[in-house]
């Protein structure tokens, strides 16, 4: 008898699966690929304005209607300041002028909105020489097999 009540159950909750809706399928189907690049190239010694990259990319093209908010922080003073900076799009790409007071080891996080993208991708990023708790940090960063990105300077 319960042999039958579960093969009753089974072949209802199979055919339930394939009550999904091909528009839906699609709808899913058609989200652009997104890709994020955070580029600190261009931020070099503490002291000087340098200038932040962030390109956002749909299937290839820029997208030139992203919200984004642009914080900066010294990784061993994350809970003291945090730094919010004015993005610009131009030319394909975000920019904003990055002010670096001193040597050290930096997080970049940018929120991003647009029409199908909602994203808060973090960077570390290096300037000058680095401290003995930067160092460990980095290390353990590494150990944590996390995605985030690095970049030395």
């Amino acid at each position: 008898m319960y042999k039958y009540l579960i093969i009753i159950t089974a072949v209802v909750f199979l055919s339930g699966c394939s009550v999904v809706n091909s528009d839906t399928h699609e709808k899913y189907n058609d989200i652009p690929r997104t890709n994020i690049v955070i580029d600190t190239e261009n931020i070099n010694s503490p002291g000087d304005e340098g200038l932040l990259e962030i390109h956002v990319l749909e299937d290839g093209r820029p997208v030139g209607n992203a919200s984004i908010t642009l914080l900066m922080r010294a990784a061993k003073e994350a809970e003291k300041w945090n730094e919010e900076y004015d993005v610009i799009y131009e030319e394909g790409k975000y920019t904003a002028e990055v002010k670096i007071p001193e040597d050290g080891l930096y997080l970049i996080t940018a929120h991003i909105k647009s029409d199908n993208v909602d994203a808060s991708p973090t960077k570390f990023f290096t300037v000058g020489e680095l401290d003995m708790f930067e160092e460990v940090f980095i290390q353990e960063f590494r150990n944590d097999g996390e995605s985030h990105s690095h970049s030395h300077h």
